[in-house]
């Protein structure tokens, strides 16, 4: 395992904040979020989170970084369980219960509108952490599931490398779509 070089993008105000388990090794080693395989923007683009296709290497400056591509300028974030390590195996990868501290601490300083899990791992771990059922993989919209606070969760599986079809993520990103939309009126 090496030490990442990404770093969070996480603020107020955000209109969803997506959280991965740790950063991948290529990812760290590019300096760029998802930026190993094309999955993850594909499946915000054919959801219409985002309104343009972009190249895997510039996406998360633009899709986090500015508001320039995402639907109707909403402001996206990310950042992960584990933020200091960079592994592409997550058999490898052990959070503990510090580690749901930690992103508790962060989702209600920050108070995101909506939440994405994007792992496994970090689904089982904040479930347990928070003592609630885990929900099957890619089940979409968990509701409130952290106490005083008003941010919606949701399950989304990983972009890539499960049996999950990306057809069926992207139906859970238009959902949240349509919960973000709602929300907004």
């Amino acid at each position: 395992m090496q030490k990442s070089n990404l770093k969070p993008y996480t603020r107020t105000n955000l209109d969803i904040l997506f959280v991965g388990l740790n950063p991948a090794k290529g990812s760290s080693e590019n300096g760029h979020y998802f930026s190993v395989k094309q999955s993850f923007w594909n499946q915000l683009y054919k959801s219409g989170l985002i309104t343009e296709q972009i190249d895997k290497l510039i996406a998360d400056d633009v899709v986090f970084g500015s508001t320039e591509i995402n639907t109707n300028k909403w402001n996206y974030g990310i950042t992960n369980l584990i933020t200091e390590v960079a592994e592409s195996d997550s058999r490898k990868i052990n959070p503990t219960n510090q580690d749901c501290i930690k992103l508790d601490k962060l989702i209600k300083e920050i108070k995101p509108l909506s939440v994405v899990f994007l792992h496994g791992k970090v689904l089982k771990n904040i479930t347990k952490y928070l003592n609630i059922n885990k929900p099957n993989a890619n089940s979409g919209k968990m509701g409130k599931i952290i106490n005083g606070s008003n941010t919606v969760f949701y399950n989304i599986a990983f972009p890539h490398g499960n049996a999950i079809a990306d057809e069926l993520k992207i139906e859970k990103y238009k959902e949240l779509k349509e919960f973000i939309l709602s929300s907004k009126l």
